[in-house]
């Protein structure tokens, strides 16, 4: 059989087509990545983000066997015990296809040496699950409490001592500092990709943490204005190990902070000298002032002028107080 995986929006090489990859080049079937060919018998595609589910839907029409995966499709769905099992492929990325994939204003010779990385490295979870029930997280929902899958040196790939590990809350994972000893002890460089749960850093994690080399900074987030206590503290324990212009703190708005609470959460990290990035709750459109937020902090605009002498949202501020507006009389009208 020739079998088409799809990866429709990832921006790193996806471990559920790698294993599938796997798993059916070991049944002798022929394997292909995104090439768009209607003459395949069975298609896989992996959609990662709730908002290009419809995008993806249209592929429906091009193949007559097509099977939808990832947590933008189905919270629930699975990879079977026998593919989940299998070992990632390495080889079924290129540094060439990932090249083609990664966005943003670089030199040349440093997105080529991006996408090395990327095609190199190993990736993997060593344990599925979280011990929190964010309302807005959909892991506890998909994977349940926090629990063992697999040890680091299950997830290095021969290439390269670059591992990327997707546990959602490897901070929480009893067995981390055990595990940072492993990366330490084989000289690997670690991508914490999901970040860490700074609300549980204590002297034995954080000095575990800053034993081993990190592939870019440490982040964590601060989601809701009433983690305060925990994120402040936790920043200031791990800040006594690892410095924090190697820091990022994700800020999620739109959900159900007020701007007042958005503009406090920023402030407060500046004064801790860590620098926030801004992910607005399910990339929503609908808020002039939040995107013009996102954008004032993402891109460091910050650091040369305040939000209230920021030129794009002084040009739309009219247009969004009028829209406020409209929006309340509404609310007394209902």
């Amino acid at each position: 059989m020739r079998i088409g995986l799809i990866d429709f929006d990832g921006k790193i090489p996806n471990l559920a087509l790698m294993k599938l990859s796997t798993y059916y080049k070991q049944q002798g079937h022929e394997v292909y990545l995104n090439i768009f060919d209607r003459n395949v018998d069975k298609v896989f595609c992996s959609v990662l983000f709730t908002w290009n589910r419809q995008k993806a839907e249209r592929l429906q029409g091009a193949y007559k066997d097509i099977t939808y995966g990832g947590t933008g499709w189905d919270k629930k769905t699975v990879l079977p015990p026998e593919i989940e099992s299998c070992k990632p492929d390495y080889d079924l990325y290129t540094t060439d296809f990932l090249y083609s994939r990664i966005s943003g204003i670089m030199k040349k010779s440093s997105k080529q040496k991006k996408a090395e990385q990327l095609a190199n490295m190993g990736i993997g979870f060593t344990t599925r699950g979280c011990i929190r029930s964010c309302e807005f997280c959909f892991v506890p929902e998909k994977e349940g409490k926090l629990h063992q899958v697999a040890e680091i040196k299950d997830i290095i790939n021969p290439k390269s001592n670059i591992i990327t590990l997707l546990d959602n809350n490897f901070t929480a994972d009893p067995r981390m500092a055990e595990k940072c000893e492993e990366i330490k002890q084989r000289n690997l460089i670690v991508n914490i990709s999901q970040g860490i749960d700074v609300r549980v850093m204590t002297e034995e994690k954080a000095a575990a943490l800053a034993s081993i080399k990190h592939l870019r900074s440490i982040h964590y987030a601060w989601d809701l204005i009433s983690f305060e206590n925990s994120i402040l503290r936790g920043i200031q324990l791990l800040s006594k190990y690892i410095k924090t212009y190697r820091h990022m703190c994700y800020m999620l708005v739109g959900f159900n902070t007020s701007f007042d609470e958005d503009i406090y959460r920023f402030k407060r990290l500046r004064e801790l000298k860590v620098d926030p990035y801004v992910m607005i709750y399910n990339k929503r459109k609908d808020n002039i002032r939040l995107n013009h937020f996102a954008r004032w902090i993402n891109a460091r605009i910050y650091k040369v002028c305040d939000f209230e002498e920021y030129g794009p949202w002084l040009k739309d501020q009219k247009l969004f107080y009028e829209h406020e507006e409209i929006k309340g009389q509404l609310q007394l009208v209902l």
